[in-house]
């Protein structure tokens, strides 16, 4: 198949050589150009000697082929032009001797092994893959084949199963049938013999009817069987009983099923209107099924009215079901054949099911609802986050202090438990990290103390960002994070210093959101008691105290208490103060 798209080298250098003389064609002789010049308005060509009588025989400057506005010395001369006779030569006289002529024989021979050698490669290749994808179907059939046989002599077996009690059902009731007719025999022997007392006549009519009440009891106890089959999604059932249908058919009220749910999470229910919907007004009971809840598709159901002594009233179908929206039937049962044949004691039972159309269709379905329950979990997340602190801080004058191995601090940012914090950073490293890492640490500025979760992020150029969390219980004034934060190299060098000003992200949160309700309760019980102890102060008490308990002396114990140095440890640890 690939010989018929190669041709001789031979037939390729004329196919070449015919192309290169037609693109080469002089526009006035059309002939192969001899000295050719090109038209620098058209770029066509024209033998030189032909070019120049035109344009003395026209008088006029101008190209024969788009007529531009072109002198003689304006046209390009094209150098190649004359090789082509050269080249026709050669090709026309390719016999050559000596070396030259061999060695010409044996490239072209490696070059035509070459190409068969690919071509059997190729179409080998090819036919294996054919032969893989052909293997691969069949396997695949194979197994199809092998799960629907399991599944058809599933099916026969659970036919035979049921028709093995059809059959023991028919034996016994048979049976009583046979002794049934006996009595009956007796009964009507007796009652040929004409009886001639009253007591007589009286026993034989109370024999009668207990024959009749006897009759009247015999019913096979086979429940209605459903093949399970497991390519078929299976389906999810469930019971609804009317009541008082009489007053509900006058008053024309519509009755609603309990909510029920299926193995997907979808939430149905049946309505019931017992007078008729539309057109089946006064003369049939309608009976709908509803998407309560749930995901929208395509849905088989069906609708049973079952009955112990006459066959089953069933409505099946299959269909797009939309929320609130109801898919059933108008007429589903006549009104006169529900009171003869199926309402006990003003009441009859419905039972409906629902399933996937197949099994594609469910997995479909429960994707969806993966999609929305991960959709409603992460929204469920983000209201019940424990975050107390979720900010970004700038951070400026970073070159001075990293310079001169100094700290540097963001604004106090207060949490929404009623406590605030900042950052402390040490872009030029503290305690033996000076000059290798960059010290970053987290500090209660105020509040209770407590364990908390922090994350600090470091931003940097496009995407580029350094993370790290901790956990640690706090102590107002302590600070707490890490010696080795980044390397200074990495800092510098990394696009984090944008206008001599850092980009730090701040995330602190309580362990869980039973801490998080403790530690408000904490910072209630506090406000309470300040307010308590601030009522309870005499008038004479200082301004300072009363205005805001608890923050001045935590100020002025900050401004006259002496900070000592704490021993430096790597990674995880408090700043030197």
């Amino acid at each position: 198949m690939f010989q018929t798209l190669v041709t001789s080298p031979g037939r390729q250098q004329e196919l070449l050589l015919k192309e290169l003389s037609e693109s080469l064609e002089c526009q006035i002789c059309l002939k192969t150009t001899d000295d050719p010049h090109l038209c620098p308005k058209c770029s066509k060509f024209y033998c030189f000697v032909c070019i120049r009588d035109w344009l003395q025989k026209s008088g006029k400057d101008a190209c024969p082929n788009c007529l531009g506005s072109v002198c003689l010395a304006e046209f390009v001369k094209f150098r190649w032009g004359n090789g082509i006779e050269s080249l026709r030569n050669l090709v026309a006289k390719p016999e050559v001797t000596g070396s030259t002529s061999k060695s010409l024989e044996v490239a072209l021979q490696r070059t035509q092994e070459a190409f068969d050698s690919v071509t059997e490669r190729i179409q080998q290749t090819l036919a294996k893959r054919k032969e893989a994808l052909k293997a691969s179907k069949d396997g695949l059939i194979k197994s199809i084949n092998i799960l629907v046989q399991q599944e058809f002599r599933e099916v026969h077996k659970q036919y035979n199963d049921k028709l093995a009690e059809v059959d023991a059902w028919n034996d016994i009731l048979t049976k009583e049938l046979n002794k049934s007719e006996v009595n009956l025999y007796a009964l009507k022997d007796s009652v040929s013999k004409e009886p001639s007392t009253e007591t007589e006549r009286q026993q034989l009519e109370s024999q009668c009817q207990v024959l009749t009440k006897k009759l009247q009891l015999l019913a096979p106890n086979v429940a209605e069987h459903r093949f399970y089959c497991k390519l078929m999604p299976a389906p999810s059932s469930w019971r609804f009983t009317v009541r008082n249908f009489s007053q509900a058919r006058t008053e024309n009220k519509i009755q609603y099923s309990d909510l029920v749910r299926d193995d997907l999470g979808n939430t149905w229910r049946l309505e019931i209107h017992p007078n008729g919907f539309g057109d089946a007004k006064n003369t049939s009971v309608s009976v709908f099924l509803q998407l309560y809840e749930g995901i929208e598709g395509r849905y088989h159901y069906v609708i049973e009215l079952p009955n112990r002594l006459h066959p089953y009233h069933t409505y099946e179908d299959e269909d797009i079901f939309e929320l609130r929206k109801g898919w059933g039937q108008n007429h589903f049962v006549d009104q006169k054949l529900l009171f003869d044949q199926y309402l006990e004691n003003d009441s009859f039972e419905l039972r409906f099911s629902v399933r996937s159309p197949h099994l594609i269709d469910k997995y479909d379905c429960l994707r969806k609802y993966a999609d929305k329950l991960e959709r409603n979990n992460s929204a469920l997340r983000e209201e019940c986050s424990v975050d107390c602190v979720n900010e970004a801080c700038c951070i400026r004058n970073v070159a001075e202090v990293s310079n001169a191995f100094g700290c540097l601090y963001s604004d106090n940012i207060r949490d929404d438990l009623g406590g605030s914090w900042r950052l402390q950073v040490y872009p030029g490293g503290n305690g033996e990290m000076k000059g290798l890492f960059v010290g970053v640490f987290l500090e209660m500025v105020d509040g209770i103390p407590n364990s908390y979760e922090f994350t600090v992020t470091l931003v940097g150029e496009g995407f580029k960002s350094v993370k790290k969390t901790l956990e640690h219980n706090f102590q107002p004034w302590m600070p707490f994070g890490w010696k080795n934060f980044i390397s200074r190299g990495e800092f510098l060098e990394g696009g984090y210093i944008k206008k001599d000003a850092l980009m730090v992200k701040l995330a602190v949160r309580p362990p869980t959101v039973g801490h998080k309700f403790n530690y408000l309760r904490q910072y209630h019980d506090k406000a309470i008691r300040d307010i308590v102890q601030a009522q309870s102060k005499p008038a004479s008490s200082s301004s300072l105290l009363n205005s805001k308990p608890f923050e001045a002396p935590l100020s002025f114990f900050k401004k006259i208490l002496p900070r000592t140095p704490s021993q430096d440890q790597p990674g995880c640890s408090t700043p030197p103060k």
